[in-house]
């Protein structure tokens, strides 16, 4: 997500101070000597191409994703959180999404709140939304993260306001990512070539997944290094599908190329960057660095932020 300073964030003396006790936090860090990452994935049980809603046809993919997400983890020993979608789960029957969602919480990972049917902020008032976040709660048990779908926190200050203030008031901590990859796109790329046997294109869009995601986690460490000053415990985003249950382990092998350390998501978030007040307020979903960079008044290039261009993979 592109987007460059916009002043005017600070709206009051309680917030300019939190922000400056947070700042000195932030200033008197070192550099450290290894470099953290908490893995979180969204659209538990099943992320559909094109985001429709599940049904009992898709169990069998569903569970062959989880399986595959859930034993990489597992063996590779990474902390992940995976974030549900209550309608999902129900999708795929009475039991078989609950099913699925215990493998996650039998291998000891976290699960949070995606809301129920993984509606878009920016189109529901502000009941519409918290209506959605207590449905969203009915197969996990406790519920400490809240997870906003595409990343619309709010597109009025009224309406950011009031949701931020209903999940304080239930519990929540809001799950921030600091790394996306654009995962659903090539997916549906990938899907598209093994549903009609072109297992040819499916490796070419394995590759250049993996090429588009070491492009992604550099550049969101320079903006890291721009904004804060050093890199602070990056979170990132993925999705439960059928790529990333063939791809999981190589994306894990990056980071540790990187020489970075798996870490919970509540290890990442105790950081002090994560304590800056977000207050931006914009239709759009931006990654926290964006943010941040919002709310220190400093200006970034986000054109510099790899795109994908053209199509996954030609098809011709």
């Amino acid at each position: 997500m592109r987007t460059h300073r916009e002043p005017g964030y600070f709206e009051s003396v309680t917030t300019r101070v939190w922000c400056l006790v947070v700042w000195c936090a932030l200033g008197m860090r070192i550099l450290p000597h290894d470099r953290q990452v908490a893995i979180t994935i969204d659209d538990l049980p099943y992320a559909t191409v094109g985001d429709r809603p599940t049904d009992a046809s898709d169990f069998r993919r569903a569970d062959s994703v989880n399986r595959a997400i859930v034993a990489t983890l597992v063996r590779r020993h990474v902390p992940a959180t995976g974030f549900v979608n209550q309608a999902r789960a129900e999708g795929l029957g009475d039991t078989t999404g609950v099913k699925i969602l215990k493998r996650w919480t039998d291998a000891s990972l976290d699960l949070g709140n995606h809301t129920y049917s993984h509606p878009d902020l920016n189109q529901l008032s502000v009941d519409r939304f918290e209506d959605e976040i207590v449905r969203g709660e009915t197969a996990i048990r406790p519920v400490r993260y809240f997870r906003f779908p595409f990343n619309h926190t709010g597109d009025t200050k009224a309406k950011h306001d009031s949701v931020a203030a209903f999940l304080s008031r239930r519990g929540y901590r809001v799950a921030t990512c600091t790394i996306e990859n654009d995962d659903w796109v090539f997916n549906a790329a990938y899907v598209r070539m093994l549903a009609r046997g072109d297992t040819a294109s499916a490796a070419r869009v394995r590759a250049q997944y993996l090429t588009y995601t070491a492009a992604k986690i550099a550049y969101f460490a320079r903006l890291s290094q721009q904004v804060l000053g050093y890199e602070q415990p990056q979170v990132m985003l993925l999705h439960a599908n059928d790529l990333n249950a063939a791809m999981l382990d190589s994306v894990l092998t990056l980071f540790e190329r990187e020489r970075y350390r798996f870490v919970s998501l509540d290890a990442a978030q105790s950081d002090p960057a994560y304590q800056i007040p977000d207050t931006v307020i914009t239709p759009d979903g931006p990654m926290w660095g964006y943010r941040w960079a919002r709310a220190r008044h400093i200006t970034v290039h986000g054109a510099l932020e790899p795109e994908i261009h053209g199509e996954i993979p030609s098809s011709r």
